[in-house]
């Protein structure tokens, strides 16, 4: 039975595997809401947690564990794309989408050199794009909790 189906199953019966996580990180609160309104409506199953900059998220990040970050690239005091470096360097198995008000090449080039997995123009999204992302990397997790069958450690687990 595939992870997607487990957690469907799981919201109905309340005993699930362990829950995809996403934390949000944006200071835009409208933003921040929506982006979390289209995730909850499409994906019941995965627990969503909000921080509104970078003190904030890595308190969060303590406790919870999340298996996707979304990051805006513009935060309050720091810029989003050095804290995705520092997340990836401590946690390499967590995905992370970065936000960005306005594209430039050179962004991109940045974030694909720090190891992030991908880069959306806010101004360009839509809450299809954002599923069909969403859905794929919960789809590369799965494969990873089916392979641990085999001895390999899902997303974010460590022995």
């Amino acid at each position: 039975r595939s992870l997607i189906s487990q957690m469907l199953m799981c919201t109905q019966v309340r005993k699930c595997p362990q829950m995809f996580k996403i934390l949000i990180v944006d200071p835009n609160n409208p933003f921040r809401r929506s982006l979390k309104k289209v995730l909850v409506n499409n994906f019941p199953f995965v627990d969503i947690e909000e921080a509104v900059d970078e003190a904030e998220g890595t308190d969060r990040m303590v406790g919870f564990h999340p298996n996707l970050i979304f990051l805006e690239f513009h935060l309050p005091q720091k810029n989003g794309l050095d804290y995705a470096r520092r997340i990836k360097a401590d946690h390499p198995d967590i995905v992370i989408i970065i936000l960005a008000s306005y594209f430039l090449p050179e962004y991109q080039t940045a974030a694909d050199e720090s190891g992030i997995e991908h880069m959306i123009p806010k101004d360009d999204w839509t809450g299809e794009d954002i599923i069909a992302l969403v859905q794929s990397i919960i789809s590369d997790y799965d494969g990873d909790e089916t392979s641990n069958q085999n001895g390999k450690l899902p997303h974010g687990q460590s022995s």
